[in-house]
């Protein structure tokens, strides 16, 4: 038995390099919360923007679809706490943990009432950051944002790489072997019905995932998103922020009927804009409604 866990152990190590490709980040700056250092990057200025990915993902997604469309703000772009070149804060990770290190990192770098723009499980840590500390934003911007439970159970692979003993089998050495193979296939269900933007995978490192530190802290998300939602779905209605929605239905990944729609219309201060072709990744296919959006609310969070 001892030979046999060295040598899982030796192959653990063997092809845990193959998922260190691209180690340096494109752009940006650290800044060091509870105890991890936090990548983000800071474009433009006027009013501030705080801007988060979602799951499987890092800042780059965002900044490949709205860079250029936020001019005359503050835009700062945040790897996620455990995603992207971020590190992830010792212990239980929650979002209501997450909220308050991006609060926490938002006043550090004096970003004065921002209005956030959250995709996919992004939004749903965007709506957790309505809920625990809006009194200190303008308004949050939702695309395509899961915010009910029973959204599915969570992915094999992501329950089983939290499980002892078989958890470091899937991260550090399944993954990093599976994982690259189907990264098209991945993009092309995610932008659907959209066609993937060229050269998309290389520039916004989607390989990263499939390193085991990334691919657990993502796995750690999902394989609780409906524990995690479950608590926070019966709190929107104290949101008193403007919400602007943004959801497609043709996306594919989390249904705008289910999500959107209905809680845009259980809040006072709601805005719902919904396209039948846009999909999950329409910040890509609609940059402009984004920052059309952002304008608003920073415009109403001036009167």
């Amino acid at each position: 038995m001892i030979f046999r866990a060295s040598l899982f152990l030796a192959l653990c190590l063997l092809f845990t390099p193959l998922a260190l490709a691209d180690d340096m980040p494109p752009a940006g700056h650290f800044i060091e919360i509870d105890n991890a250092r936090i990548r983000y990057v800071e474009e433009g200025t006027g009013p501030a923007v705080l801007i988060l990915h979602g799951a499987s993902s890092n800042a780059e997604d965002m900044r490949l679809a709205l860079g250029g469309h936020l001019d005359g703000f503050r835009a700062v772009y945040v790897d996620r706490p455990g995603l992207g070149w971020s590190e992830r804060p010792d212990g239980r990770w929650t979002p209501e943990r997450e909220a308050a290190l991006l609060a926490e990192l938002a006043a550090r770098l004096d970003m004065e009432r921002p209005v956030v723009i959250g995709h996919s499980w992004g939004g749903a840590i965007t709506m957790r950051m309505a809920i625990d500390h809006g009194e200190v934003l303008s308004g949050v911007v939702l695309i395509g944002a899961p915010l009910h439970s029973g959204v599915g159970d969570a992915a094999w692979y992501n329950r089983a790489s939290r499980l002892f003993g078989i958890g470091p089998v899937i991260t550090r050495l399944i993954i990093p072997l599976v994982g690259p193979r189907r990264i098209d296939a991945g993009l092309e269900d995610t932008f659907h019905p959209q066609p993937v933007p060229d050269g998309y995978a290389e520039a916004v490192q989607v390989n990263r995932l499939f390193r085991a530190d990334i691919f657990k802290a993502n796995a750690e998300d999902m394989a609780q998103v409906n524990d995690h939602l479950a608590r926070q779905e019966a709190l929107y209605a104290g949101v008193s922020l403007p919400v602007v929605f943004l959801a497609g239905e043709a996306d594919q990944v989390v249904f705008t009927s289910r999500h959107s729609v209905p809680v845009a219309a259980s809040l006072p201060d709601a805005e719902l804009i919904v396209r039948e072709d846009w999909g999950h990744m329409l910040h890509h296919t609609a940059p402009d409604v984004v920052a059309n959006a952002v304008r608003r609310l920073h415009r109403a969070g001036d009167n």
